[in-house]
């Protein structure tokens, strides 16, 4: 039995990039992409689940978010989902009030896709 890949599209509505990392199947780790500021793109997971974090890998991407004094020492994000848990959320963020991950539908779904997680900084 083959496993079903999910996918959603994901907004980087801020000024900073970020990391994602999911699952991928075939692979024993976690994958990651850096979703540039403004950025919008379909991601995937072979579970349906993405974290979201700002251990970025470039010095001068970093720079923008030690820049920001209330952003300066944040690494963890949280996390979001393509689905909902059983308790109807899509998204759990480490700092309440300083981001937040918003779960909408498309109206037209590109490539089938119709799920779309907005990131936003406060």
């Amino acid at each position: 039995m083959s496993k079903t890949i999910k996918f959603i599209h994901f907004h980087n509505d801020t000024d900073l990039p970020v990391m994602i990392d999911s699952w991928v199947d075939g692979s024993n780790s976690l994958k990651y992409i850096r979703v540039g500021a403004r950025e919008k793109l379909v991601i995937h997971s072979s579970v349906g689940e993405w974290h979201i974090n700002a251990m970025l890998t470039n010095k001068e991407d970093r720079k923008l978010w030690d820049d920001n004094e209330k952003l300066k020492k944040v690494i963890l994000i949280g996390k979001f989902r393509s689905k909902p848990c059983a308790s109807g959320n899509y998204s759990w963020m480490e700092y309440d009030g300083l981001y937040d991950c918003v779960y909408s539908e498309i109206e037209n779904p590109i490539e089938n896709v119709k799920g779309l997680i907005t990131f936003s900084i406060f």
